[in-house]
């Protein structure tokens, strides 16, 4: 796949791989980097109920924590700016263009062409702040296929730190396939468990997979399995 670049604001980035459309984020149909992270914590009911219809999302607006860092996500941007001399573009929703039911709803894109994500959290929490994002920015790095994310981090009212997060096609190609697992669940209105154990599924599915295809769950009525077509950038040497 040839490599096409665009320049937006004096930013220059690669959209080989996706397309940006401008949709309000309550109407968007598939899997996004926050759902990304309910599928690795197990919690496939829940956002199922979501998906289907059969249950709201819930509603964040008197959530203090979730204001606050939606609050400062523009002096989050422009804290990480003065500090680094990067510029940061606010890009429209992010469709991947290999995966069908994959989008990113991101804070930036940098003028390295690397993934920007605001947070803001407690100095209690700031030594997970990396694992509690890590399928979330994965699953940003999975749609883009940038090679590297910047978690910029308000810690209370004091504190400021920025994590660089490399692309790891390890654990997106595990992410990849639970997520379809998932996604067929939806599409064909199977409720899923109420709990997965997304390391112990993924395990022993990849354990019995002789290639890089990647299996969706049955459909009602047949007995073999449907196949996602693979994306161009799966290779062999990925598990």
């Amino acid at each position: 796949m040839a490599n096409k670049k665009k320049k937006v604001n004096g930013i220059n980035y690669d959209t080989t791989h996706f397309t940006m459309i401008q949709m309000p984020r309550d109407k968007l149909f598939g899997i996004g980097g926050s759902d990304a992270t309910k599928i690795v914590e197990g919690k496939w009911k829940e956002l199922w109920e979501i998906k289907t219809g059969q249950k709201p999302y819930e509603n964040l607006d008197d959530v203090l924590a979730v204001q606050m860092g939606i609050w400062t996500e523009d002096m989050n941007r422009l804290w990480f700016s003065k500090l680094t001399g990067k510029k940061i573009l606010v890009p429209d929703i992010i469709l991947s263009k290999e995966v069908r039911f994959a989008y990113a709803s991101l804070d930036g894109i940098t003028n390295d062409g690397c993934v920007f994500e605001a947070k803001h959290c407690s100095p209690f929490t700031i030594k997970n702040v990396t694992d509690k994002y890590y399928p979330q920015i994965q699953h940003y790095l999975m749609v883009t296929r940038f090679d590297k994310a910047y978690l910029s981090v308000f810690i209370g009212n004091s504190g400021h730190k920025i994590f660089e997060i490399q692309r790891d096609d390890k654990f997106i190609f595990k992410l990849l396939y639970g997520e379809a697992f998932f996604w067929n669940y939806v599409e064909q209105g199977i409720e899923p468990p109420d709990y997965v154990d997304f390391d112990e599924f993924i395990n022993q599915a990849l354990s019995k997979l002789k290639t890089t295809s990647l299996p969706i769950v049955l459909k009602k009525g047949k007995d073999k399995n449907e196949w996602l077509p693979k994306p161009s950038w799966i290779s062999k040497s990925i598990h």
